[in-house]
């Protein structure tokens, strides 16, 4: 599962970068335009796999009891995850734009998501709740990732005294809302995809479904969701998230070949960092590419180098913060508490930025 986030996190990258809507760009990227545009359903590969794998983890604590002491620990912890790295990125942000305003005399387009009261709803993690921009692009799915993390305890008490049939009912209406307006807004996007989340995992806790799947089943439906990124329309989110319940559930069994290239190191080592990568590096883009245009205003940030090099750098800013922000924060914030259950696991999304809606 690990090795997972780390491409998805990169197919978001992919989606900023060479396709930087800020950029008229004319490189040709051999066709690959088609799947780059398509990038930010890395979140929602997100939202769905972090409701796969919180269900996992924490199920039992929930199922038979409410214990507010529980609720508060698993709220903390969760907060200790995604919290420290969100600030510092934010602050990265903050900096930017202060460097722009300051020293260039340049406002940028999206003020408001610099202001005051912007500034402390992203500290609050609740921006997108209310349509508040961020400061960091990437952070309106943080807080939509910490909404659910509020809800989740109640959420899984509550399902878990429903009859299996209302749980594939359930499942099969977030589905089916993933191709509505409802996911225009934030809450509804994690809504529906958390929500397929949790139904997958209980499902397959019950029904063992990955150990049903042939051991090609992974990379024949990765080679389905590429295939779409060309034949099906922009608006065409259903396949796709269907796809990626297949997709989580074959990189469920041990016996999958796409899990077992999922768990060789070097891609288990990015999806470590991927939470980093899709925090850092749409600061780390916005510093590159504005730098360029100052020294070599003739060249397209949007060409071959510059996106290389944007990337190379977002993943070394991503390896540096994982180390000297992200872990250490969350053991501080963590210190004077014990696990719910079990060790805790990496952050869905989140975690990880793509546009808010579509």
């Amino acid at each position: 599962m690990t090795g997972a986030r780390g491409p998805a996190a990169l197919a978001v990258v992919a989606y900023h970068l060479p396709m930087d809507s800020t950029t008229p760009s004319t490189t040709n990227w051999f066709g690959l335009e088609a799947l780059f545009t398509q990038g930010d359903l890395g979140v929602d590969f997100f939202f769905i796999l972090s409701g796969f794998i919180i269900h996992h983890v924490y199920r039992n604590v929930f199922a038979g009891s409410l214990r507010m002491a529980d609720v508060r620990r698993f709220v903390l912890y969760r907060f200790a995850r995604i919290w420290p790295l969100h600030i510092v990125t934010m602050l990265g942000a903050l900096t930017l734009y202060a460097a722009a305003v300051l020293l260039f005399h340049r406002m940028p387009a999206d003020a408001a998501s610099y202001s005051p009261s912007s500034v402390l709803a992203n500290i609050l993690m609740v921006q997108s709740w209310f349509g508040i921009g961020s400061p960091n692009v990437p952070a309106w799915s943080i807080s939509a990732e910490w909404a659910a993390y509020l809800v989740f305890p109640f959420a899984c008490w509550l399902l878990m005294r429903l009859p299996l049939v209302a749980w594939i009912g359930l499942g099969l209406a977030a589905w089916l809302l993933t191709g509505t307006e409802f996911i225009t807004h934030p809450l509804g996007r994690i809504a529906t995809g958390f929500l397929m989340g949790m139904v997958l995992r209980e499902c397959e806790g019950r029904f063992a479904l990955a150990h049903r799947l042939g051991r090609a089943t992974g990379l024949m439906v990765l080679g389905l969701l590429l295939a779409g990124c060309w034949v099906l329309p922009d608006t065409a989110l259903l396949p796709y998230t269907f796809g990626f319940a297949v997709l989580i559930l074959a990189l469920s069994n041990p016996a999958d070949w796409l899990a077992r290239l999922a768990a060789r190191r070097p891609l288990v080592y990015l999806g470590e960092i991927s939470f980093a990568l899709y925090m850092v590096h749409a600061v780390v883009w916005s510093a590159f590419k504005n730098l360029l245009r100052i020294a070599a205003p003739g060249i397209d940030p949007t060409s071959y180098l510059p996106v290389l090099v944007g990337t190379v750098l977002s993943l070394i800013a991503a390896s540096l913060l994982y180390h000297l922000v992200e872990i250490p924060g969350r053991n501080m914030l963590r210190r004077a508490r014990r696990p719910v259950q079990q060790p805790e696991v990496q952050h869905g999304m989140s975690a990880a930025e793509a546009r808010p809606a579509r």
